[in-house]
This record gives C-alpha cells, structure tokens and sequence, in this order.
C-alpha cells in the first residue's frame, strides 16, 4: 500500500492556475516570467509514463488537468484505476499541481490525507515529446512522454 500511496503521491497531488502572463524582459533576455510561459504552453496535452504502473496525465491551457493512474504491482490490490481532478501552472521553472478531486472519491481522499495534495516539480526538461520532472526526494525523476493524438 505504501508504494501505492508514494506513487500516487508522485504523480498528482499538487498546486494552481494556468500560465502565468509573461512580462517583458529587458534587452532582449528571456525573463523568468518568459520562460514559465514558454514552460507552460508546451506542457500543455497529454503525457505517460511508466512509473509503478501506467499514469495519463492531461494538462489543459485553462490549468485544469487529469491525471489517470493504473498501479501495478503491489499497488493494483489498493485499486486498479484512480482519476484524479488537479489544476496546475507553471512557475519559476516548476510544474505545480494540487488535486481537487477524483474516482473512486474515498481512495482518492484517503490519498490526500495521507500525503496532501499539492506537488511542486522541478522540470529538468521539457520538450515537444518529453516532460522530465525531478521528485521532491530530490533523486527520483518521472520520465513522462506526450501520447500524440489519434489522427482521424
């Protein structure tokens, strides 16, 4: 249950809005507020990983997202599939979300009380297919990749 809980943990429990309005950096030079713009836009979509079983998570530009988790392992005995409701933003170079809700709403809850729900990451790296965020631990690093959509 513990490992469940830390990858829960991990994966959606967390802080705030949308993008930040970026303000002008002088002499030409990417301000902070620049690059969390930057930051933010391209984190927007839908993004896996792998971490102690499969996590979805979708970020939306109105700073609402999802984040649907398939635990594995000793994990899957606490549940087989939780959703959790967050709202994220970007800022000073970190993705922060805070969980609003999910299903089922007691295990999503028993979650949050055990652990909160806020999450503040680090982005070691962002790309048009990579997400790269570093844990609280300040060791582990969730590897996220963007799923592409489905062309019709």
């Amino acid at each position: 249950m513990r490992s469940l809980l830390l990858l829960l943990t991990a994966a959606t429990i967390c802080p705030l809005g949308a993008c930040n309005r970026a303000e002008q950096a002088p002499e030409g030079k990417a301000a902070p507020a620049d690059r969390d713009e930057q930051l933010c836009r391209l984190a927007v979509g839908t993004w896996e990983d792998a971490y102690r079983g499969k996590r979805t998570m979708t970020l939306r530009a109105d700073g609402t997202g999802t984040m649907v988790v398939e635990p594995s392992g000793s994990g899957a005995a606490f549940a087989s599939r939780l959703k959790f409701e967050m709202v994220w933003s970007v800022a000073d170079g970190r993705l922060k979300k805070r969980t609003v809700g999910g299903e089922p709403a007691w295990k999503v809850n028993l979650i949050l009380t055990a652990y909160g729900d806020r999450v503040d990451e680090p982005i070691l790296e962002l790309t048009a297919d990579r997400l790269l965020l570093l844990d609280k631990d300040g060791r582990t690093q969730y590897d996220w990749r963007r799923v592409q959509p489905e062309s019709k």
